[in-house]
């Protein structure tokens, strides 16, 4: 894809260079005041999964730019973007495996604060060689929809007592994955049930954490155990808030070539199609039938509406994390106009 050319502030979003990535500011920063409404009379923290989007810009909303505050991330990578940019509180779903991660990883601690997701004793041996305040481990506990973990109580037991005993680094507690809403109240039960065990052989695990990034969390927080502190959530900014999407990708209809159908300048180089296609938010009645690597195919009904040449399309992606890593700037809207361009600080950091 062609590099877009950037417009000056207070320019039309319909007027920007095609296809382009859009934040509506007001509704982002609306989405992230509800969530913290959800909890605030809970002993549960929101923790935002800023790996979701990348964008450092964003996750300072997310923490009432308070660096402090922690944030949760998917890979090394997108630690060290982000506590290149200030961050100093970094959980990690990402176990250091290899010499070069955990050479990364002593460099990222002198830092940030790093909390890692650990699931067995090889990647706990990868920390013997630490002896920092700034490194901490929570043990992963597997449920139903996340298999990855570890798999006994004794197995936790024995890791437990091991760190305490001979490593330099501090426990700090458990966290499972839950991938579906159907999986809640078992990944709920996993968790608590570990910690039980732990608690019946005198160990107290002081944070139990729930990472359901790619899920609602209206429907998450719902039946939340009083016992969980932290809620790990990465859509939360971006669910529909009203009739627009508060994330959304503009594109222009390039071609007509047969009634009922329209060829737009947005494909796969622009908006993730790899777990569904986008739905068009402007005109209900169009659907994206497929996409090539630049283009995107819409089919429609002629009898209840019609396209030209250059009008403006709105998508609204399948997911929000695969097409935020296809571009290298947001354009945050404000009553229709760009209010300002944020880099996607953290774009392409897998590893």
């Amino acid at each position: 894809m062609e590099r877009p050319t950037t417009k000056p502030i207070g320019h039309h979003y319909l007027e920007l260079d095609t296809p382009a990535l859009l934040v509506n500011s007001k509704l982002l920063k609306s989405n992230i005041e509800n969530a913290k409404s959800y909890l605030k009379d809970t002993s549960c923290k929101l923790i935002p999964n800023v790996g979701t989007h990348g964008a450092a810009g964003i996750a300072r909303y997310q923490t009432d730019f308070d660096h402090e505050t922690p944030i949760f991330v998917d890979t090394l990578q997108q630690a060290h973007s982000f506590a290149n940019n200030g961050f100093k509180n970094i959980i990690i779903e990402s176990p250091p495996v290899g010499t070069g991660k955990v050479e990364s990883l002593h460099r990222l601690v002198n830092t940030a604060h790093v909390t890692i997701s650990i699931s067995n004793l090889a990647h706990l041996n990868l920390l013997k060689h630490f002896s920092s305040e700034n490194l901490s481990v929570l043990f992963r506990i597997p449920n139903k929809s996340d298999s990855v973990g570890i798999r006994t109580h004794q197995t936790l037991l024995e890791l437990v007592k091991l760190l305490e005993e001979h490593f330099e680094i501090n426990w700090k507690g458990l966290i499972t994955v839950s991938k579906g809403s159907d999986s809640l109240e078992g990944s709920f039960k996993e968790i608590l049930s570990a910690k039980s065990f732990l608690q019946s052989h005198f160990f107290t695990s002081n944070e139990l954490l729930i990472n359901t990034s790619n899920q609602s969390l209206t429907k998450a927080h719902a039946n939340l155990p009083s016992e969980i502190t932290g809620l790990i959530s990465g859509n939360y900014p971006f669910e529909i808030n009203g009739y627009f999407p508060v994330c959304s990708v503009v594109s222009t209809v390039m071609s007509t070539p047969e009634p009922g159908r329209a060829y737009i300048d947005c494909g796969q180089k622009a908006i993730s199609i790899d777990r569904g296609v986008p739905s068009v938010v402007n005109y209900r009645n169009a659907v994206v039938e497929k996409m090539s690597a630049e283009h995107g195919y819409l089919v429609f009904d002629t009898a209840e509406m019609n396209l030209k040449i250059g009008d403006k399309i709105l998508l609204r992606p399948a997911n929000y994390s695969d097409t935020f890593n296809l571009y290298d700037f947001i354009n945050l809207i404000k009553n229709d106009r760009l209010e300002s361009v944020i880099q996607t600080t953290a774009r392409g950091t897998f590893k």
